[in-house]
């Protein structure tokens, strides 16, 4: 039974063995070049191939290089790749260049491609190497190279894409992308499935995301789209702008200002220094800076407010029912609220060190001052608006407190304010796009 078994193995490997022999355009290939000096370095150029399906996987594994893939005709993989040794003497470069294995087989129903050197060679700097590779339109990628830049073009699966230092730049995707770089930015275009993007030291710009988002930066700014599912931003020390999303947001920089665009769950905005701006929330908003402005616009639930230097705008736009007991609090500014004239709650104003500064009221307070008329202390404003509801306090050390009817003009006043905003921001990234479009072709 036992030699039978091994008989009927030996036929099926013999089977499969000319199988490839009758179809040898069926079998990945490699094909090394000759290397040729050019100035003070020596060039190897490689080529590999491989038939490819459409919707399989192509996963790459260099220890080091730059990775470039491109959507491609048919269904077929192709790559080029350039090998460079630092050097002018020959033998050596001969030497290093035959050390350098590149492979290409398949795995799991795709391909697997490497590049590198023999263990003890690894880390060696004298030697670079540029992979530009064509895949079918609907493929996913599995990028990794030790030190690098990833560049991929439009396509239609998920790309999972690692480099211990350099950019990683992709057009539109239509699949889940999860990438990270130890050093450099992260660039995208739109992606049609949720994103995982994060650097240890640079910018992550991305467009319009389906999905949720995460985006984490040790040092450097953020900047996403519409994201259609929570967001999660990010940064050590760098500016967050945000165009908004459908769910939650949590957005924390150590350092830097936050823009964020409306939002259909709770938002939560945190900075050590620099101003907050937010352009609607449904859900709660809970904002903090350690010193810069505030201005909260089209707030349909709670809210509570805080910096420790600089003036808060909010415009609340609640019903009864969506809004609940909140905040608005700065130790040095002005606050300036706008309310809906026929919202039911209780307002709760104090002026801490008035010296001058006043509570101005287009609803009727009950204002009180401590102290003499020539040095006011502190000044408060109680009243319950509508009958009274949720407790919305207010407190400043030293500023003014203006509470106002939110009117049709005034309304349109502050989307207008906010439009402005965004049109001028669109217009510096245009612009931005379009200088590095021609840094590109350079």
């Amino acid at each position: 039974m036992k030699t039978k078994r091994i008989v009927t193995f030996l036929l099926a490997a013999a089977a499969a063995s000319a199988c490839w022999a009758r179809d040898p355009a069926e079998q990945p290939s490699v094909r090394r070049g000759e290397p040729q000096r050019a100035g003070s370095t020596w060039e190897e150029r490689a080529a590999c191939s491989a038939p490819m399906k459409e919707g399989s996987r192509l996963v790459v594994r260099a220890d080091f290089g730059s990775i470039e893939v491109q959507p491609g005709p048919g269904e077929q993989m192709n790559c080029q790749v350039r090998l460079r040794v630092y050097t002018r003497n020959e033998n050596e470069a001969r030497r290093y260049l035959r050390s350098y294995e590149l492979a290409l087989r398949p795995h799991e129903g795709g391909l697997f491609l490497t590049g590198r050197f023999p263990t003890e060679r690894r880390g060696h700097r004298s030697m670079s190497a540029e992979f530009a590779i064509t895949v079918p339109a609907r493929s996913n990628l599995d990028l990794e190279t030790q030190g690098g830049e990833i560049k991929v073009g439009k396509l239609q699966g998920s790309l999972q894409a690692v480099t211990a230092g350099g950019d990683i730049r992709a057009a539109d995707l239509a699949g889940p992308v999860r990438v990270e770089t130890a050093g450099g930015n992260i660039l995208m275009g739109t992606v049609a499935a949720p994103v995982e993007a994060r650097t240890a030291g640079g910018n992550i710009r991305v467009g319009d995301i389906k999905g949720a988002a995460v985006l984490e930066t040790s040092g450097g700014e953020i900047m996403a789209g519409r994201v259609e599912g929570s967001l999660h931003a990010e940064t050590a020390g760098g500016d967050l702008v945000l165009r908004g999303a459908s769910g939650p947001i949590e957005a924390q920089t150590a350092g830097g200002q936050i823009q964020i665009g409306d939002s259909g769950g709770n938002v939560s905005a945190q900075t050590a220094g620099g101003s907050i701006r937010l352009h609607g929330a449904r859900g709660r908003v809970n904002v903090k800076t350690a010193g810069g402005s505030i201005d909260l616009l089209q707030l349909r639930n709670a809210v509570n407010a805080s910096t420790a230097a600089g003036y808060i705008l909010a415009q609340i736009d609640a019903a009864q029912k969506t809004f609940s007991a909140s905040e608005l609090k700065t130790a040095a500014g002005d606050i300036l609220v706008y309310l809906p004239p026929h919202l039911p709650l209780t307002i709760d104003a104090a002026i801490d060190m008035a010296a001058g500064h006043k509570i101005l009221s287009d609803f009727p307070l009950s204002i009180k001052s401590e102290g003499p008329a020539f040095a006011t202390t502190k000044v408060q404003g109680a009243g319950t608006l509508n009958g009274g509801g949720e407790v919305l306090r207010v407190r400043t050390v030293a500023g003014n407190i203006e509470i106002r009817r939110l009117e049709a003009s005034t309304l349109e006043r502050l989307r207008e304010r906010q439009e402005s905003f965004w049109k001028r921001w669109t217009v510096r990234e245009q612009l931005r796009q379009r200088k590095l479009a021609r840094e590109r072709d350079r």
